[in-house]
């Protein structure tokens, strides 16, 4: 979908009223409300050409009076319809954006881990609030009150040759000019605010980036460097968004050229035939000065609404562009499985990030229900990648694998992962307690998770913080040490109670004390269950059934770690290098 050269795209606009649907009552009762505010609004100039010429002039007081208090009434109706539309266009953008954020927090949610590598954060995080919100302007600021002031130009161009044709002929003698410029103006806006919604992403994106990894930018003195690369997207966005200003104040300046000519032109034209006493009154006159100011009126605000419209319909085509990627795992397995015993098979797995970068080659082995295996080899070596793949977090290029005899694409997702459970060592924890986040909110209650925290060893740390289960542990967990956030990732798992559980890198980045206790949990959550387990340090698997050593994405030895060690191989040169130095 391009609508980079459109002053406006109507499939964009389709598009987006289709949300409109389960509140069309709402829609075209506020459509019908502007309608009514133009009539209401249009009246006016009429009534004033009546009092002036059937009233003031004809000495009829009685005539006046009636006619001033029809005219307060009229505005007492125009008053409370304004609000019914006011609020009926805000109820309904509103009420569309909360539909819409939905469906796209849906999507993303589905997306496969592949797309969120492709794709910066800070620009999903655009799409999903500033975005989101300048759709709801298409409602409440845009289309409807367009609609509105169309309706009204229109009716006050009919009201004016109801009146004298001879004068709407001549306030029509500027608009060739107002088209040509507002056609203008609207191809020139698209362009000027799709450059700025660029630029609105590229800050975030480098201001979330640069939030997560603030203590890398200390560390390393870069304030300076990043200052600077801000101060150049920054300056971009300014120049923007000056660009949309320099239009829109080109546009209203234009816009207030003619409609002054107009009203020249018909003051001076009908004023020279109201005095010679021909097919002009003096009520008349007034009357059209007041319909050139609300004819001109909505077309001075025209600027504003197409700057929100041109707005939301850039937000809208970006949101829909997301609703329309198909970067996803196809769930088109049919078996739920109550259980799984936890057989794993690879066969002849191959797997590629990018076409031309092989990750895994031709890769098989198994894993038998309630074997503890380890994985290792070499930084880019593939250990990780097996993880992923396992959890149906990428698709394979080629080949299978089983899981108790069963192609696991034949297994519904959801089915697949919730039994398993992964610890990793980059661990995320959400801005929510304890408790919260070692369940993920599901059913356990606190008791059953007392009891498994003393299971494994970890309840009594847990009742050292302040209100235990019930601590906010802040964002990603700040408030706690990087050891008691992985100890919760472990408690996590455990309460999930998993028939697959995979350890990658899980113990990596904590102190010897922390180690400890992961040792003694990670003895409670292997018993009896598979585990894979990745680690640098060799010296936590070899206790392991099996060890899988990878170079390079192949399967180069396998074995317990005595096998391997009389082998010689990579296994045993990994071992040299890491415990004897050499």
């Amino acid at each position: 979908m391009n609508s980079q050269g459109k002053s406006f795209d109507f499939k964009v606009l389709k598009r987006t009223l289709k949300y409109v649907k389960p509140y069309r009552v709402w829609f075209w009762f506020t459509i019908l409300t502007s309608l009514i505010l133009g009539l209401l609004s249009v009246s006016r100039p009429y009534l004033i050409k009546y009092a002036i010429d059937d009233c003031v002039l004809s000495n009829n007081l009685d005539g006046l009076f009636n006619t001033m208090i029809l005219m307060i009434v009229l505005l007492i109706f125009e008053s409370v319809f304004h609000f019914l539309f006011i609020y009926g266009a805000s109820w309904i953008g509103q009420n569309i954006i909360e539909d819409l954020r939905k469906d796209l927090f849906k999507k993303v949610l589905s997306f496969k881990m592949q797309y969120f590598d492709q794709t910066p954060i800070g620009r999903l995080v655009t799409r999903l609030v500033s975005d989101i919100e300048a759709i709801a302007e298409i409602f409440s600021q845009g289309i409807i009150i367009m609609v509105g002031d169309i309706f009204k130009i229109i009716i006050s161009i009919a009201l004016m040759f109801y009146i004298n044709s001879f004068l709407a002929s001549i306030t029509l003698l500027v608009f060739p000019l107002l088209i040509l410029s507002t056609i203008w103006f609207q191809r020139a806006m698209k362009l000027a605010f799709q450059q700025v919604r660029n630029y609105v992403a590229a800050l975030n994106s480098f201001v979330q980036e640069h939030l997560v990894g603030m203590s890398v930018v200390q560390i390393f003195n870069r304030e300076k460097e990043e200052l600077k690369k801000f101060k150049e997207i920054n300056k971009q966005h300014l120049n923007a968004n000056l660009n949309s200003i320099w239009y829109f104040s080109i546009f209203l300046p234009i816009v207030e050229v003619l409609s002054a000519l107009a009203l020249a032109l018909v003051i001076w034209w009908g004023g020279l035939r109201a005095a010679q006493n021909l097919d002009v009154t003096f009520g008349e006159i007034v009357a059209f000065i007041t319909l050139i100011n609300m004819l001109f009126r909505p077309i001075r605000q025209t600027a504003d609404r197409f700057n929100v419209l041109q707005m939301g319909m850039v937000a809208s085509d970006r949101v829909l562009k997301i609703l329309d990627t198909s970067s996803f795992i196809k769930d088109n397995g049919k078996i739920a499985l109550n259980e799984i015993k936890g057989n794993i098979e690879f066969k002849n797995v191959n797997f590629s990030y990018t076409e031309k970068e092989q990750v895994l080659q031709n890769l098989s082995f198994k894993i038998n229900r309630g074997e503890t295996i380890a994985i290792v080899g070499a930084t880019g070596s593939g250990k990780t990648t097996i993880i992923n793949l396992i959890l149906r977090l990428y698709d394979l290029s080629s080949g299978e694998i089983l899981i108790d005899g069963i192609n696991y694409k034949e297994i519904k997702l959801n089915s697949l992962r919730k039994h398993m459970s992964l610890v990793q060592q980059d661990v995320f924890l959400f801005a929510d307690s304890v408790l919260n986040n070692i369940t993920l909110k599901s059913k356990e209650n606190l008791q059953e998770i007392k009891n498994a925290a003393e299971e494994i060893g970890l309840n009594y740390f847990i009742t050292k913080l302040n209100k235990d289960y019930y601590y906010n542990i802040g964002e990603r967990g700040s408030k706690l040490s990087a050891g008691q956030r992985q100890l919760l990732t472990f408690l996590r798992a455990y309460v999930s109670n998993p028939s697959i559980l995979i350890l990658d890198e899980a113990t990596s980045s904590v102190d010897s004390e922390t180690e400890k206790l992961i040792h003694i949990a990670i003895d409670k959550l292997t018993k009896d269950r598979t585990s894979i387990v990745i680690a640098h340090r060799l010296s936590t698997i070899q206790k392991a059934d099996k060890i899988l050593v990878l170079e390079k994405g192949c399967l180069v030895e396998q074995g317990n770690h005595q096998e391997l060690l009389s082998k010689g191989g990579l296994y045993k040169k990994l071992y040299t290098v890491q415990f004897e130095g050499i």
